[in-house]
């Protein structure tokens, strides 16, 4: 009994020694990954909301993330949860009804608002249960970070970020997520327009990303 007692107690110190060196910003994440994780989605767990959690933390305090495609909140939770403690704001634009080509879904608009309050992340996150094309119409903020998964066919693909790109912000974030064999439409609108816009390109398994590219001054 005391020999298992005493290797408890080194496998604690040894657990503790190691969450001292653990980056305060991967700490915060472990430990609001298990709410996170509770939430239906599609990401690939856990690296995809590790990433979008501490992209969301780097980004400059008042930014604006554009999210489009929700679901019932997995991504745009991990994206809020970096926001926390600041003035930044994730403004979540879907349907919420699904459609019958990426995947048959309905009504789940109930389901979202239920995840982020749970969550306590309400104060932090807008949503817009429109169409992405019908929302940049009237869109006039600048985004910091662009976060594009909603309709996976190719058109749509380009549509969501060329309508979104005038408003993108130099040095912003654009994330596509799915670019995968498995996904031709969003593969191929990612390695045939959108990463030619972007700079330091950049995967985080089938999350793909880059940033807005400077402007030259003449």
């Amino acid at each position: 009994m005391r020999r298992l007692q005493r290797v408890k107690s080194v496998l604690k110190q040894a657990g503790m020694a190691i969450y001292k060196h653990v980056h305060p910003i991967d700490r915060e994440f472990w430990q609001v990954y298990p709410t996170i994780n509770s939430i239906e989605g599609f990401l690939v767990s856990p690296v995809q909301e590790r990433w979008l959690f501490r992209t969301a933390k780097s980004l400059p305090d008042k930014a604006i993330i554009v999210e489009i495609g929700s679901f019932k909140g997995r991504s745009t939770c991990s994206l809020a949860y970096g926001c926390r403690g600041t003035n930044k704001h994730v403004f979540a634009i879907d349907t919420f009804e699904g459609n019958d080509i990426d995947f048959t879904y309905r009504g789940f608009f109930e389901e979202f608002l239920y995840n982020i309050e749970r969550c306590g992340l309400s104060a932090y996150v807008t949503p817009i249960q429109e169409r992405s094309s019908q929302v940049a119409k009237s869109w006039d903020n600048p985004v910091h970070m662009l976060f594009i998964d909603g309709s996976h066919q190719y058109q749509d693909v380009l549509t969501d970020f060329y309508d979104f790109f005038p408003h993108l912000v130099p040095g912003c974030i654009v994330a596509v997520h799915d670019v995968v064999e498995t996904w031709p439409g969003t593969s191929k609108a990612w390695h045939k327009h959108i990463k030619h816009h972007l700079r330091n390109i950049g995967y985080c398994s089938t999350l793909a990303y880059g940033f807005k590219k400077h402007v030259a001054n003449n």
